[in-house]
């Protein structure tokens, strides 16, 4: 018995994932995207099934039927048919979650009645469906779907896993900070009384950062990189290149100690290439593909706290699911474009010192260190 979703309160990005299956399965084609994520009209998949798994013990199939425009529900490996229903009814139930999942305030919000009942005809209780067992060993697990494409030019049969992006609501983090993702700077100039009068600032309920900054100025402090704090985060860091914790270090102290204006990534990087700090032949290319590297390392399946295999846990394409409903994507044929993408519309995000245990200097054996962090998140606006 499918349990129903009426009632249940799901952040908007978890919304997405059921949005872009009901989107798929009423349209039938996943388009592409091009740099800037508009749609490449020319460029698409073709939708055959979507498969998912909501109980350990049934794994369903949605197949769509080209001929008479309709999705069949069955379990996989059996010929029973559970529902056949008309895929203009999967779009408009996709319209509704949209409209009313748009509209909604707060963080964790409810679905429109209609499409609750819904998903109680398609054998949805869980819109966070879990990944197929059989294909996560396969495909790794950062996949939030499963589906079964052709392509729309070559005509080659696949099943692909996908990552899902959403900018339903908050724009999505790319790679979360934790206490694990910690750089850890040496304080010069640094003594007892400094380092007490710095950790004691505030403003008004916060760290206040700004003030911190100021007082790293007017008591003429510097700050040189000495490692991760977390040695896990090191050797991920390693794994996707030598020099991958100097790199990163520099843009974080960018960031939160030399920069003033942009803190995108694209420009953090161009101020970088400029000051060259590995002194690096060619800065331009060499700076650029190392955090483009980077950024797809922590878009596919590297964390700081957890030991990583360097391998890339999204093995199918990575969908979109744009401000007004579109649901494009990027698949493996378009790795470029996407890591441009990744390049071009995230930025480097001030995070809770309290929370992620940063911004007050320690001591370790008699020399002062500070640690820095930030996560990486999404533009606002796609360029």
């Amino acid at each position: 018995m499918t349990e129903s979703i009426i009632g249940k309160k799901l952040n908007k990005g978890e919304w997405a994932e059921f949005y872009v299956m009901l989107k798929l399965l009423g349209e039938g084609k996943l388009y592409t995207a091009d740099k800037t994520l508009r749609k490449k009209l020319d460029s698409y998949l073709d939708i055959l099934k979507i498969i998912r798994q909501e109980y350990d013990t049934q794994v369903l199939e949605y197949i769509v039927n080209e001929e008479n425009a309709s999705v069949t529900v069955k379990p996989q490996n059996t010929d029973t048919v559970l529902a056949d229903i008309p895929m203009r009814e999967f779009a408009k139930q996709a319209t509704d979650l949209f409209n009313g999942i748009k509209s909604a305030k707060g963080m964790s919000v409810l679905a429109p009645d209609s499409v609750c009942e819904f998903a109680k005809i398609i054998y949805v209780g869980k819109p966070k469906a879990p990944a197929v067992k059989a294909l996560k060993k396969q495909f790794g697990g950062k996949n939030d779907i499963f589906i079964e494409v052709r392509d729309g030019q070559t005509s080659i049969v696949s099943v692909m896993g996908f990552s899902i992006k959403s900018k339903f609501g908050q724009n999505p983090t790319l790679f979360n900070a934790g206490s694990s993702s910690q750089y850890l700077y040496k304080v010069s100039g640094c003594d007892d009384t400094i380092m007490q009068e710095f950790n004691s600032i505030s403003e008004g309920t916060g760290r206040g950062w700004k003030l911190c900054k100021k007082y790293i100025a007017d008591h003429d402090l510097t700050l040189s990189y000495c490692r991760t704090q977390n040695p896990i985060y090191d050797e991920n860091l390693f794994l996707v290149r030598e020099s991958m914790s100097k790199i990163m270090a520099w843009c974080v102290k960018d960031r939160l100690i030399d920069a003033t204006d942009d803190n995108k990534v694209k420009e953090t990087v161009e101020r970088m290439i400029i000051a060259n700090p590995l002194n690096v032949p060619n800065p331009a290319v060499y700076y650029e593909k190392a955090v483009k590297d980077f950024l797809m390392a922590g878009f596919t399946g590297m964390t700081a706290g957890c030991k990583w295999d360097g391998k890339e846990q999204v093995n199918g394409g990575y969908i979109v699911v744009t401000d007004d409903g579109d649901v494009i994507c990027y698949h493996s044929n378009d790795r470029e474009t996407f890591r441009d993408y990744l390049y071009r519309n995230t930025y480097f995000e001030y995070v809770s010192a309290d929370k992620y245990i940063w911004s007050r200097i320690i001591k370790i054996d008699g020399e002062y260190y500070l640690p820095l962090n930030i996560s990486v998140r999404f533009c606002a606006h796609t360029r």
